[in-house]
């Protein structure tokens, strides 16, 4: 079954993959679609708890959901059309301390999607991500996601528009990112439609220095709407930055009004429009990115996913594999649908010899077995576990989707690829432990391999801290394997490091030559023994 990416968007500033490309797995970028879509339910990553209710706040005075757009935006600020310099590269991170960057919002946030930032979810695509997520889940549209930004390590130049700035500089400012006069109103506007100012940061827009002052952009700062323009056209806007008695600080008023007013008035007209204005003018502020990286095409929930939770050596004779399937479905059809896998060996049986290759799932039943997103994806779930003899061994499977009431199936094949298992390495997950900081990992390794002299290694991806950021960085650490033991057509090779706690939540590879498993989890590894085999 095939998935139809959205076509790209038409902007000088995005380098993007090729539209034709269609989803094959598993894809480096299976995590982030993850964060996107798996919300809450059955199985959930919950990104949306950080801003889940919309009026969420670390104190009184405060709103994550608005602090999460203003990251965003003044992430990308900086950005060099001319140059490919800039742009949403998490930048931010090191530049906390600059009056242009006053506020608690920016390390704030990060401190939020620090707990999502891995080998294979860039601090950049998480500001990009809780921009979405912290829309959508507060009225607004659903913009569209690309992933693949690769995180600065250092500070950019100065140039995130302040207050106090005059039109033309601000219009100098936007331009030098790309955007016109009219991209530079309704960002503005789409952006100011939530939060509002701390009279702690900007005590000389409120006139009040008091921690708990904060002067809202429109009546409404907890919902994005268009009230942000309705109240500026009517005349009832308390917006600071249009009503402040200090005129000099009016920033938005001068922006709104650059086009005299035909653009908020657009943006006022209706909720569809202010909606569909606000998601294109927002999706091109996260797709603003260095001209050295290529965004992905816009994520979209995946129809079939799996999910592979062991892949093991049992013993001389068996291989197990433990797993989910996550399918996509709706409430008239997710009580009506059943999963069959049917495996393909890696070998054929020997002569007079049968193999069943069919696999039963035995669909979730926790919380409905289902899980769901915040623009009305729902998925169901549908586990399995099985066992194949290593004389024939598993290469990988295809999965059939088959409507109960009426026989209906569709069939996923991979885009053709099959779903791929290598049994050459396997991680063999109970034999790997932490104890302390010392962690073992352990792989069962085809002894062909071995004995072909490839060296079998872990590629640890190692966080420590670095000055200047709270932002962990990664760097990847080999660790050597030592051969051991041989169990039936595999070598048992032991891999040894040392993991300090900022990295106890980390992700490792196992690369034998060609052939790896990736992606690894290190949260089990200090929560049990290495068991014998």
């Amino acid at each position: 079954m095939k998935v139809i990416a959205l076509a790209a968007a038409q902007m000088g500033m995005l380098n993007m993959l090729p539209a034709t490309a269609e989803y094959v797995w598993p894809s480096i970028h299976d995590r982030m679609e993850d964060l996107l879509v798996l919300q809450g339910g059955y199985i959930r990553e919950g990104f949306v708890d950080g801003v889940a209710p919309c009026t969420r706040s670390p104190s009184p005075e405060r709103q994550t959901a608005a602090e999460w757009i203003r990251t965003a935006f003044h992430d990308m600020a900086t950005y060099d059309k001319a140059t490919g310099t800039g742009g949403l590269d998490a930048s931010i991170q090191f530049e906390t301390d600059r009056s242009e960057n006053a506020g608690d919002a920016f390390n704030g946030t990060l401190s939020f999607t620090n707990n999502y930032f891995s080998v294979r979810s860039s601090s950049a695509d998480l500001i990009a991500l809780a921009m979405v997520v912290a829309i959508g889940n507060c009225g607004g549209p659903k913009i569209p996601l690309r992933v693949g930004r690769k995180d600065a390590t250092e500070g950019g130049v100065l140039g995130v528009p302040e207050p106090q700035q005059d039109l033309e500089t601000h219009k100098q400012k936007f331009a030098k990112a790309g955007f016109n006069t009219e991209d530079m109103i309704a960002m503005v506007a789409c952006g100011h439609t939530m939060g509002g100012v701390h009279g702690k940061t900007f005590p000389e827009i409120t006139e009040n220095s008091n921690v708990s002052n904060v002067v809202h952009f429109d009546s409404s700062e907890t919902n994005f709407d268009r009230k942000v323009a309705t109240e500026y056209l009517d005349g009832t806007t308390q917006n600071p930055l249009v009503v402040a008695n200090n005129d000099t600080l009016n920033s938005d008023k001068r922006i709104f009004a650059a086009d005299n007013n035909v653009t908020m008035k657009a943006l006022a007209s209706d909720e569809k429009t202010f909606n569909s204005m606000c998601s294109d003018i927002l999706a091109r502020m996260i797709d603003t990115v260095p001209s050295t990286v290529t965004l992905t095409e816009p994520l979209e929930p995946i129809s079939l996913k799996p999910y592979i939770t062991s892949f093991a050596l049992t013993n001389a004779s068996h291989i197990t594999v433990n797993g989910r399937i996550r399918l996509q479905t709706t409430l008239e059809r997710v009580s009506d649908e059943s999963v069959t896998l049917t495996y393909i060996p890696r070998s054929e049986p020997g002569a007079n010899a049968t193999l069943d290759t069919t696999i039963t799932t035995i669909p979730g039943t926790f919380q409905g077995g289902t899980s769901g997103g915040i623009f009305g994806e729902m998925f169901k779930w549908y586990e399995f576990s099985f066992a194949v003899p290593t004389s024939t061994s598993i290469k990988g499977f295809n999965a059939t989707v088959t409507r109960v009431s009426t026989g209906e199936q569709t069939h996923y094949d991979n885009a053709g690829h099959g779903y791929p298992l290598d049994d050459t390495v396997l991680y063999q997950d109970a034999q790997s432990c932490r104890v302390d900081n010392d962690a073992t990992i352990v792989a069962a390794v085809r002894k062909s391999v071995v004995d072909a002299g490839t060296p079998v290694n872990v590629s640890m991806a190692r966080m420590y801290n670095k000055q200047g950021t709270i932002v962990p960085a990664i760097e990847m650490e080999e660790w050597k394997g030592e051969v051991g033991k041989t169990v039936g057509d595999w070598v048992f090779v032991t891999m040894k490091g040392t993991q300090e706690p900022v990295s106890w939540g980390t992700h490792f590879d196992i690369v034998a030559g060609a052939h790896k498993v990736e992606y690894q989890g290190t949260n089990g590894l200090g929560s049990k023994q290495c068991a014998e085999f």
